[in-house]
């Protein structure tokens, strides 16, 4: 595998994860035990440093007068961390020194279903120094501003509840969500919610009959969208034209191009051309530019981008089926591949591009333009998968029975091609040997029985295992969800019972407490 795929020539050679020997140097900092409270689902860090601005917004607002309040704002919410739950969203600091204080948000009673899975942090560029956690209830979008410790905003659209956010990396205004509705739908907080639908008119009296289809097909409802502050400027629609055909799962943005990666249920990983926004209208995208359902067997449960074209998708486990109809499970994959097309839609060294793009069918039904460069199994009881990708940090984690793994992605090892398959034998053969051993039935069942097929799970992929302490009772509390930040030295774990683990790079558990 070539190391510069994944910018190891960026990477410090005393880095502790470029020795598979070393230990993992996190250890327990801090400790919110359950104490039967709710179980929580979800864990968002706080992503901005005081450095984050020569990034953010393409570096336009690293200004005199903006850097001071930046760098103070940073330092007082770094180490915060947002936690999603049972009917209830809490902000917690990650430290025992941090300034912030807890506080929590419950969710209305009257939503149909409470529990809060997916939570992220993002900003707007009209009030900087006011970070804004946005969170999902059902098929519901919540913002909340930390600083005032309120809701400032309630987005409707979505036809299914909302399986993942994704926020954009370098404009943070700029978050998507996917649904089991099919769809991606794509957000601006800088915009008020759309009071009035401005769907198209069906014909043939277009200026008599506008449209009133719901928002499952990528159009606005007949309903007020929302209020307080966001809107939905864009809608990746699913069906059979090119979108997803079941639900989508999990989505991601491209560091640097306008791309939306996205998977989901029917196996498909499909990356999309950002339409175009409009403050008036919604954009619609029904064709990916590129679509597989290849790359792996089972659905699809995350994607993140690693450079300008490799990708990291896992998928669940997978049920298969040998020749005589037996079933066995498969180890879900952890798969680094490349797109082999991004050159062609986004030449090098162009510094501006077609705001419409269009690849031809075999590139939104079922393409063929990717490489396998790593696949790994991993195990059959994880649960989550978080990737922490930076210059320095080519990071991937993920939650098992055990705990937390951590998995460099440098030690992947190239992919081994699959061998050619046997050749059809036909029944002329089958019979010859079968008499040649004296028993024909004998023989035609020995050669037709297809392979033994084992169910044991493979070994694990290769890391570093950070345990999760044990309850008053013995026994270790299951691990929901992690996340790595502070520059890799941070990992916060929640788990069913409520509680929360925070471990630190070369950091004592000073004392147990809770929020």
């Amino acid at each position: 595998m070539n190391m510069e795929e994944v910018d190891s020539e960026n990477i410090s050679p005393s880095a502790w994860y470029t020795n598979q020997t070393e230990t993992a140097p996190f250890n327990l900092s801090r400790m919110m035990p359950s104490r039967g409270q709710d179980p929580l689902y979800t864990v968002a860090a706080f992503p901005w440093s005081p450095t984050s601005l020569d990034t953010l917004w393409d570096g336009q607002c690293k200004l005199p007068n903006i850097v001071p309040r930046w760098k103070r704002m940073t330092r007082e919410w770094t180490s915060a961390l947002a936690l999603g739950g049972s009917g209830i969203l809490r902000i917690v600091p990650g430290s025992q020194d941090s300034p912030v204080k807890p506080f929590q948000v419950r969710i209305p009673h009257d939503d149909e279903s409470r529990d809060i899975h997916c939570v992220s942090w993002c900003i707007s560029q009209d009030a900087m120094w006011e970070p804004l956690v946005v969170f999902a209830c059902s098929a519901r979008v919540y913002i909340m501003n930390v600083t005032k410790r309120k809701v400032v905003g309630y987005l409707r659209g979505h036809g299914g509840p909302i399986t993942s956010i994704a926020v954009h990396p370098t404009h943070p205004y700029i978050f998507c969500t996917t649904s089991r509705d099919f769809t991606t739908r794509i957000y601006d907080i800088t915009l008020k919610p759309c009071q009035k639908p401005s769907n198209p008119h069906w014909p043939p009296n277009p200026s008599t009959v506008p449209s009133r289809a719901g928002a499952a097909y990528g159009l606005h409802g007949t309903e007020s969208e929302g209020e307080g502050v966001g809107r939905c400027v864009a809608v990746l629609c699913g069906g059979r034209s090119g979108g997803h055909q079941a639900a989508v799962l999990h989505a991601a943005f491209h560091p640097s191009l306008p791309l939306v990666a996205t998977c989901g249920m029917d196996r498909a990983v499909k990356i999309w051309r950002l339409p175009a926004f409009d403050q008036v209208t919604l954009s619609r995208e029904d064709k990916p530019l590129f679509s597989s359902s290849r790359i792996h067997t089972a659905r699809v449960l995350s994607v993140s981008w690693l450079s300008q074209d490799i990708l990291l998708t896992h998928s669940a486990p997978a049920l298969m089926r040998t020749k005589d109809r037996k079933t066995y499970d498969e180890a879900g994959t952890m798969t680094m591949w490349r797109w082999l097309g991004v050159d062609r839609f986004f030449p090098p060294g162009q510094l501006q591009y077609q705001k419409m793009l269009r690849g031809c069918a075999s590139d939104y039904q079922e393409s063929a333009s990717f490489k396998l460069i790593s696949v790994n199994f991993i195990p059959m009881s994880t649960r989550h998968v978080h990737v922490y990708q930076t210059p320095t940090h080519p990071l991937a984690l993920y939650v098992t029975n055990e705990g937390i793994r951590i998995v460099s992605l440098i030690d992947f090892t190239p992919r081994v091609p699959s061998p050619y398959p046997e050749p059809d034998r036909g029944d002329e053969d089958v019979r010859v040997e079968g008499e040649s051993q004296g028993n024909t039935e004998q023989g035609h069942r020995d050669i037709n029985s297809p392979r033994k097929q084992t169910a044991t799970e493979p070994p694990l992929l290769g890391g570093w295992l950070v345990q999760v302490p044990q309850d008053s009772e013995g026994r270790p509390e299951e691990i929901q969800a992690c996340q790595m930040s502070g520059g890799g030295n941070v990992i916060a774990g929640v788990g069913s019972g409520g509680a929360l683990w925070v471990w630190r790079v070369g950091s004592r558990l000073a004392q147990t407490g809770s929020a």
